[in-house]
C-alpha cells in the first residue's frame, strides 16, 4: 500500500470504491454498456476531484487490492491499513454519492477533533461518509456490521458511547430507481447531473417504448444491482 499524496495531517481519506469497469458491470443502471461505462467513469472522476480539493492525504481501495470475503471484512482491513500508516482518524467515502462535496469532508475532518465518530447518512439507513477515530475502531466488530442494509447507520452510531456528529443526509446512486432522487442537491451546472438526467430521459423513453410495443416477458429485461483501491 502506498500513499497517494503526503501532507502533515492526522486525518486521511479512504476512498473505498470499485473501479469504473467493475462498477459498470455489477451496476448496469443505464441501458447500454457505453452509457454505463461513461456514468461510472464520471462518478469516480468526481469523487477524486472532490477529495483533491480537501488537500487531505488519501488512499484508494478497490477490488484489485482488497482483502477479505465479505464487504465488511474488506472495508475493515482497508481501514486498519490506513491506521497502520500512522493516522489517528480516517474519513471513508465511496463513489455513489454525487452530492458529496469537499466542504462536507472538511466539516467531517473538523468535527473529528471533538467526536469519535462523524457520520453522513443516506436515505436508506446507510452512510455515504464515515469518519472514525483510531481509538474507537474495532476491526472484528466493524467487519460484522450489517453492511449494505438499512441497519448499518444505527449500528455505526452504536460503535461509540459518545454522541456522534451527524452530517446532512445525501442520496446515493446504486440503481435506476435512484436516478430521480440523486439529482436533488446537485448544482444546476453539475456535469454529473447532466449525465444522470440524460440517461434518465433515455431510459424512461426506452421503457415507454417497451411498454407500448412489447412485454417484459418476451424481452426478458433484467436490471441488477451490485460496491469498493488501497495501494
Amino acid at each position: 500500500m502506498s500513499i497517494i499524496k503526503h501532507f502533515p495531517s492526522r486525518t486521511a481519506i479512504l476512498l473505498f470504491a470499485q473501479s469504473a469497469s467493475l462498477e459498470s458491470t455489477v451496476k448496469p443502471i443505464a441501458h447500454s454498456k457505453k452509457q454505463n461505462d461513461l456514468l461510472w467513469s464520471k462518478m469516480n472522476q468526481k469523487v477524486l476531484q472532490t477529495i483533491h480539493k480537501t488537500k487531505l492525504p488519501f488512499f484508494i481501495s478497490n477490488e484489485t487490492v482488497q482483502e477479505g470475503n465479505s464487504f465488511g471484512e474488506k472495508l475493515s482491513t482497508a481501514l486498519e491499513a490506513v491506521f497502520n500508516q500512522g493516522f489517528e482518524k480516517v474519513i471513508i467515502v465511496g463513489n455513489d454519492s454525487p452530492g458529496l462535496t469537499a466542504a462536507l469532508i472538511q466539516k467531517a475532518n473538523a468535527s473529528l477533533d471533538h467526536n469519535e465518530l462523524v457520520l453522513g447518512p443516506n436515505y436508506k439507513g446507510g452512510a455515504y461518509l464515515i469518519g472514525i477515530s483510531k481509538g474507537v475502531f474495532n476491526k472484528d466488530l466493524f467487519a460484522t456490521l450489517d453492511w449494505k442494509t438499512s441497519k448499518v447507520f444505527q449500528q455505526l452510531k452504536a460503535l461509540s458511547t459518545e454522541q456522534s456528529f451527524i452530517l446532512k443526509p445525501l442520496s446515493d446512486f446504486n440503481s435506476f430507481a435512484d436516478f430521480s432522487t440523486v439529482t436533488i442537491g446537485l448544482s444546476y451546472l453539475s456535469k454529473i447531473k447532466d449525465i444522470v438526467l440524460s440517461l434518465l430521459f433515455y431510459q424512461l423513453f426506452l421503457n415507454r417504448f417497451i411498454d407500448t410495443a412489447y412485454t417484459y416477458n418476451v424481452l426478458g429485461f433484467n436490471f441488477n444491482k451490485g460496491s469498493p483501491v488501497l495501494e
